[in-house]
């Protein structure tokens, strides 16, 4: 009897995820940059007839930030504020890229860093 993955009801969708290092590089690359103190946002439109589908979101934590611990903590953090917060732009993709000051932040400020900057975004 093969053995079956466990579903998972909470997980961000695939269809709502950056993958694949070809995709973060074509935000990052052609994307409108936002800053905040913590993380930088890119933010790239696609084409006009893909708006309906939903936005994709992506996290990079660069090397530079702590070790392998703190790193992970920062991606898991900022991946449930948008698993409880659904945001995601239609037609969007948006890769997230945290900042040294982040490792230092609460989970409560990681929101509010995440919160003020997806307010940025949603303004222009």
């Amino acid at each position: 009897m093969a053995a079956r993955t466990p579903s998972r009801p909470h997980a961000i969708a695939k269809s709502m995820r950056l993958r694949r290092r070809p995709e973060f590089l074509a935000v990052q690359h052609g994307g409108r940059k936002f800053h905040s103190a913590s993380f930088v946002a890119v933010v790239l439109r696609r084409l006009a007839s893909e708006h309906a589908t939903p936005g994709r979101i992506g996290f990079t934590v660069t090397k530079r930030i702590g070790n392998a611990v703190t790193r992970n903590r920062i991606r898991r953090r900022a991946r449930e504020w948008l698993r409880r917060h659904g945001w995601a732009p239609a037609g969007v993709d948006v890769v997230f890229i945290a900042k040294e000051p982040s490792a230092a932040l609460s989970s409560a400020g990681l929101a509010g860093e995440l919160r003020r900057l997806s307010e940025k975004i949603a303004t222009c």
